[in-house]
């Protein structure tokens, strides 16, 4: 069944969650076997996800060089490696400045922020060694499921999650994500740190302005009857939907999101990454066996 998202009991582990679903691990490759590659200037790395009535966290790293890591890469220790704990994080909104407060192993929030539709914030981050960066984004409509559903299907190879949902979309172009993964109440950061997501993008070319309905199933990914998902759908903006396309499309990976890759999008001026508002609507499961007519 179905439960509506518990913001005050869940709120530690979701924004970590989402926020960890830009920094996925696919593949990390194999370290190229060359030499004499000039070591690029780290930059700050920035990702950040806004929750209703707790508020925005950041979560701020330094890039990766694209020899310093490896399929055997311990997450954890990279993790740490590449977290800056005592950066200045400014969520500025018209004249008035909030300053974050850190959280620990590089995450940033802690402080209640009054946003609106559609105005147009700044976030400045400043370390003494990295310098300073700053990103602009626009806090887009909260659009939610009208109804969702979640099932195990068996077919000859894998157990898959089905998910069906309906949503009401708006007049206007929108872009949406929608996110896949499982999920408990006592996970911790890090196991937080390489998690498996599924994530569908897609625009409302083909339904502007109505009720959308559809199935889809979870692929590359095994579930058992009792497992916990969570499902979010998210209305994003053009360029962030184009950036996470291009780095789905590409497998993108944690090592390469966090180095200096060459024309890859990127909204903070002077470092790498996104800084958004975009708030998710997150449904949670307990995931049952679909009845034997419906496979």
């Amino acid at each position: 069944m179905a439960s509506v998202f518990n913001y005050k009991t869940l709120s530690i582990y979701v924004p970590l969650i989402t926020l960890c679903s830009v920094l996925f691990w696919s593949c990390i490759p194999e370290p190229l076997p060359v030499k004499g590659i000039p070591t690029l200037e780290p930059k700050i790395v920035v990702s950040s996800q806004f929750i209703p009535d707790e508020g925005l966290v950041v979560f701020v790293s330094r890039s990766l060089g694209a020899l310093d890591a490896g399929e055997n890469s311990e997450p954890e220790e990279l993790i740490q490696q590449l977290a800056i704990t005592d950066a200045t994080v400014v969520f500025i909104n018209g004249s008035e400045r909030d300053t974050l407060i850190s959280l620990g192993n590089g995450f940033y929030g802690g402080i209640d922020l009054n946003t609106e539709d559609n105005v147009v914030y700044e976030l400045i981050v400043s370390n003494p060694e990295f310098g300073e960066v700053n990103a602009f984004t626009k806090q887009l409509s909260f659009i939610n499921f009208d109804d969702i559903e979640a099932d195990i299907i068996f077919n000859e190879f894998d157990s898959l999650a089905r998910i069906t949902y309906t949503m009401n979309d708006p007049e206007e172009e929108n872009f949406y994500m929608i996110n896949v993964q499982r999920y408990s109440s006592t996970q911790e950061l890090t196991s937080l740190l390489n998690p498996r997501i599924f994530t569908k993008l897609f625009d409302d070319t083909k339904f502007n302005g109505q009720t959308y309905s559809e199935t889809f199933n979870v692929l590359f990914q095994e579930f058992l009857p009792g497992d916990s998902i969570a499902v979010s759908l998210t209305n994003i903006s053009e360029p962030y939907y184009q950036y996470l396309k291009l780095r789905n499309d590409s497998r993108f990976g944690f090592s390469e999101f966090a180095s200096e890759p060459i024309n890859f999008p990127t909204n903070v001026k002077g470092g790498l990454g996104w800084f958004n508002l975009h708030t998710p609507d997150i449904r949670l499961f307990e995931l049952t066996d679909a009845s034997p007519q419906e496979n």
